[in-house]
């Protein structure tokens, strides 16, 4: 069980921005959400007191730093491998990444991160709930949470209120945002990325979140020469465990719950389609050797071989993580994922709806 004390993905909110999230959804909070409610109001005072002290000591060094390297960008669909491929890119030493600490923290990590870091790992579920991949404060972590705990706009703002009918999911297609939306998502990624750099400006920054695979035109737009790599994997897979895993981001982050049986699945598919319009559209408008694209599949029979092929196409240069990946799996291979059910109806469902998906990724054979 999600312990009532477990950190939050709305923990890091300062108090405005946590104001501002429950004031868009007038307040309609689940009587069972109540503690977690006053848990994380408390923490955004804590959050604005530190963000405060970070910008006094700090602002003007993050605004003067700039990324010595483009950044390199895992995307593709939840639960399609890009956590796995983020954890073996990020074994080569020469590259750094956002740490959970770092992503849900984003305001004052700077100055608390030698503090907190060790009472926060203490206070964190020792396994992920959607796939029981082990989780601590230093693995590498999503900038999309980030965006959550600035007060910029994110899909993820959608499991804190599931019932709401808010516009947040057309951050999956920057061309359908408002031009204000797509202004605050560029300034606080800019503004985020800068301070990760800020202490290892040697380092190549790698991310991962997959609403940025919707966002491939404009992160080539901020970040010039950025990489991205893209995992597919197939839908009868990847779609039941989608849904499993927003279910319990519901249950464990939201403030409300949403019991309408076909909800998730249906959001699921319209996610998809918003992502996929923009991408599709515009990665043939990248060279080779800044898009690589992999299945999870091929990573997880030949998990060498794909980051080779990932680093000579993308011309990345680093360490040899041969040895790396090889220990990696090693140590990982007792793990059992989650089976996820798939009923006859939603593999019909799937086969139909994902249809392009399964041409331009090669599981339509």
């Amino acid at each position: 069980p999600y312990r009532p004390w477990a950190p939050r993905i709305w923990g890091g909110m300062r108090v405005m921005d946590y104001f501002q999230l429950l004031r868009q959804n007038r307040f309609r909070i689940h009587i069972t959400k109540y503690p977690m409610f006053f848990l994380i109001g408390g923490c955004s005072f804590v959050n604005s007191s530190f963000a405060l002290l970070q910008r006094l000591l700090w602002s003007k060094k993050i605004a003067n730093a700039r990324l010595e390297q483009p950044p390199i960008f895992i995307i593709g669909h939840w639960r399609s491998g890009t956590t796995l491929m983020h954890e073996l890119i990020t074994l080569d030493e020469t590259k750094t990444y956002p740490t959970n600490y770092q992503a849900f923290v984003p305001h004052h990590f700077l100055v608390t991160s030698t503090l907190f870091s060790p009472l926060v790992n203490l206070l964190m579920p020792k396994r992920r709930p959607m796939d029981d991949m082990a989780l601590t404060v230093s693995a590498p972590q999503e900038d999309d949470f980030a965006l959550i705990s600035m007060g910029a706009p994110t899909p993820y703002r959608k499991f804190a209120f599931s019932k709401s009918r808010s516009n947040d999911h057309l951050q999956l297609n920057l061309e359908l945002a408002d031009p204000t939306v797509i202004e605050k998502v560029k300034n606080t990624l800019q503004y985020f990325f800068r301070a990760l750099t800020l202490k290892e400006s040697d380092k190549q920054l790698v991310l991962k979140s997959p609403p940025h695979t919707g966002r491939i035109k404009q992160l080539s737009e901020w970040f010039p020469g950025a990489k991205f790599i893209h995992m597919s994997r197939h839908p009868h897979k990847m779609v039941p465990s989608t849904i499993r895993t927003w279910k319990l981001l519901e249950d464990t982050q939201g403030f409300q719950y949403n019991r309408e049986p076909q909800h998730w699945k249906e959001y699921v598919f319209t996610c998809k389609d918003l992502m996929y319009d923009a991408y599709s559209a515009f990665k043939s408008e990248l060279p080779a050797n800044q898009l690589v694209e992999v299945q999870f599949e091929e990573l997880i029979k030949n998990p060498q071989q794909e980051v080779g092929r990932v680093y000579e196409q993308l011309e990345l240069e680093g360490e040899d993580l041969m040895e790396k990946v090889t220990k990696y799996f090693e140590r990982t291979r007792e793990h059992s994922p989650h089976r996820n059910p798939l009923d006859e109806e939603l593999k019909t469902e799937i086969d139909r709806h994902w249809e392009s998906y399964l041409k331009e990724f090669g599981y339509d054979e």
